[in-house]
């Protein structure tokens, strides 16, 4: 291996330069993965406090997302006491770009609360699925129990009856 210039010698520094390159980004990452989980959870963590006031949250959804068969669930969030799960859903209604919401279950199968976080649904038709008099029919209901539907407002109420029934098909699963 004299010459500097052989197809050999350029191989093995090309090996040891990826191996070293691979090391250094495995070594930043296990540095830094806690902190972007943490910092993913802190800019949703209001709207989790909402359902759950006094709780801190857990990332959980690597573990289970895995089991939502829909692809209507976004994320996944325990609280650490274990008194519920709040799950991100998304659909698509009236508007093609979709809404977003929350919904939480408490470990008894109760809503523990319902909060859009993106819609842009028409404004008095398809929007009146968040407004507070819907949020608390949602709220009110357990697992099982009938989602309520706005009339007039079908791909609206649909897509948010999916991704509740995707929620709490995943809730069962974890509970089993």
């Amino acid at each position: 291996m004299k010459n500097k210039d052989s197809s050999t010698y350029k191989m093995i520094l090309l090996g040891i330069v990826c191996a070293v390159c691979g090391l250094l980004l495995s070594v930043a990452n296990s540095l830094t993965a806690p902190v972007i989980a943490e910092n993913k959870i802190a800019a949703i963590k209001s709207s989790l406090q909402e359902f759950y006031p006094d709780s801190d949250f857990e990332d959980v959804t690597d573990k289970y997302l895995a089991q939502d068969e829909t692809g209507l669930i976004d994320n996944v969030y325990a609280t650490t006491d274990n008194s519920g799960y709040i799950f991100k859903c998304h659909g698509i209604g009236y508007n093609s770009n979709g809404l977003t919401f929350l919904i939480g279950f408490n470990t008894d199968g109760s809503v523990s609360g319902f909060k859009a976080l993106e819609q842009n649904e028409t404004n008095g038709v398809g929007s009146k699925y968040f407004d507070d008099d819907n949020v608390k029919k949602v709220e009110s209901i357990k697992i099982g129990d009938d989602i309520p539907m706005i009339s007039g407002a079908t791909l609206t109420s649909t897509a948010v009856k999916n991704g509740i029934l995707a929620a709490e098909d995943l809730f069962n699963k974890i509970n089993g």
